[in-house]
């Protein structure tokens, strides 16, 4: 029996009804900006970052917004290009977004700077004359998609003030993103750093994410760390990429789809929580094994009469309470340092230093933990006094939660027999106070009585760690 037209009409309704009522299926997109030709301060690199990172974005699965990448965009393509990406989003979907070129932190907003910079003579014009990166989170927040926001952009670009006022910030600063909302924000370097735009055809940063997207079924914080963990090692310290998120899941999500937690690596990172809204951050647990991020300290033939002073930041994600005893603190996931001792190196005291609270946490080689911190009056110290062979893991951690890694210190030192008295059981020692290295300002005023401790490269750092 033929349908009747009314009957016929009511079926295609309902289908069309239901058809509409289905949410759209998630998608993976990307906006990819790269800004060299700039009028004022033009860069080498970014364009090359942005053709680079567009191509491999694609390779993995994600759809290009403006099918390629923008290049060298000024101020109303930006605006023009976000706008538009933002209203192609839907809830669920992953949307990545890419800047590489000059970005600039002015009265304590982030900006990105369009290739029409002749317009920016002074860093009151900046609010005026380029894009502001709260804006972009605004957007992406209103979408329901899940954002990573990846900013290469702290490149050096001093501006002028008036009245000697102090109004841009060197690099970048944290952002506040919105009420839940979900969003990832890669770094190239941390506040007060800047990142380098490279010798070869990539900018550092750059460079390391393309590498580690090679391995693109990995969370997004495994990637980061990868990335932090060979930045930071090329640069000694002197660029330190770094993440903070807003995240409503419970997992944060892949490049691109797979497990992903057979290829997970633990490289520690700073992880910044800032000012986020948001109580989650990826904990695991520390890992007692882990690969140390600063690497090997090397003492078999003999340290500086001073000890042994190595540059660090201190703190994580990780609490240390989870330790049980006296430990506590918020440490990187796996260890900063990994110190062997041997027979006849002599009792050594570990000491660390810094403006800010720190802890100090040690692994020994029978798997127990010596943690010291929380006093007032000195630094945390513990004394490798128990003549136990082995690897002695280091964590140098912060006593609160902070929105950003402090510089520390981690000081190796002989103990002289008449120095202190050590606790057998516990490992903690009371020792005086290891000497402030001296500023550079009085490093050039006094002799070679005040000068830094001279490098030993028997007891240095060894960078040259083997990767997975």
């Amino acid at each position: 029996m033929p349908l009747s037209r009314q009957l016929l009409a009511g079926i295609l309704l309902g289908i069309v009804t239901s058809v509409m009522a289905l949410p759209a299926l998630a998608e993976r997109v990307a906006l990819v900006i790269g800004n060299s030709e700039y009028a004022a301060n033009p860069l080498t690199n970014p364009v090359n970052d942005a053709s680079d990172m567009a191509a491999r974005l694609t390779e993995i699965g994600f759809r290009l917004h403006g099918d390629g990448p923008l290049l060298d965009q000024d101020l109303r393509a930006m605006q023009v290009a976000i706008r538009d990406f933002t209203r192609s989003l839907n809830p669920g979907d992953l949307a990545v977004f890419y800047f590489a070129g000059h970005g600039v932190e002015y009265k304590g907003t982030n900006y990105l700077i369009p290739t029409d910079d002749e317009e920016i003579a002074f860093a009151d014009d900046v609010p005026d004359w380029a894009y502001p990166a709260p804006r972009l989170l605004e957007r992406l927040a209103a979408t329901g998609a899940t954002g990573v926001i990846i900013l290469d952009a702290c490149r050096n670009n001093p501006l002028p003030e008036r009245a000697g006022s102090r109004d841009v910030g060197t690099g970048l600063s944290a952002m506040e993103t919105p009420t839940g909302a979900s969003a990832f924000i890669m770094y190239a370097a941390a506040p007060g750093q800047t990142s380098s735009d490279g010798e070869g055809r990539n900018g550092l940063f750059t460079g390391a994410l393309l590498e580690a997207l090679e391995r693109p079924n990995r969370r997004i914080d495994d990637i980061m760390y990868e990335v932090s963990f060979a930045v930071r090692s090329a640069t000694q310290g002197r660029q330190v990429p770094w993440l903070e998120f807003a995240f409503a899941g419970e997992i944060p999500p892949h490049f691109q789809t797979g497990d992903g937690r057979a290829d997970s690596n633990e490289v520690p990172v700073q992880v910044e929580e800032a000012t986020l809204a948001s109580t989650g951050k990826p904990g695991r647990g520390i890992v007692e094994d882990g690969r140390p991020l600063y690497g090997l300290i090397g003492v078999a033939d003999g340290l500086p009469t001073d000890g042994l002073r190595l540059e660090m930041l201190a703190g994580g994600y990780e609490d240390a309470a989870q330790l049980g005893g006296s430990c506590h603190g918020f440490v990187a996931s796996s260890p900063d340092f990994q110190l062997d001792w041997e027979d006849g190196m002599g009792d050594l005291s570990l000491t660390s230093l810094s403006d800010e609270a720190t802890v100090l946490i040690v692994r020994d080689p029978d798997g127990d933990w010596l943690c010291d911190g929380g006093a007032p009056d000195r630094a945390p110290q513990v004394a490798l006094t128990r003549g136990l062979t082995g690897s002695y893991r280091i964590w140098v951690g912060t006593e609160v939660e902070t929105s950003r890694a402090p510089d520390a210190e981690l000081v190796v030192a002989a103990i002289d027999e008449d120095e202190g008295e050590s606790d057998a059981a516990s490992g903690i020692v009371q020792l005086p106070a290891p000497t402030p290295a001296p500023a550079e300002d009085e490093a050039e005023e006094d002799d070679a009585a005040s000068a830094p401790v001279p490098a030993n490269p028997a007891a240095s750092i060894e960078r040259g760690l083997e990767q997975d």
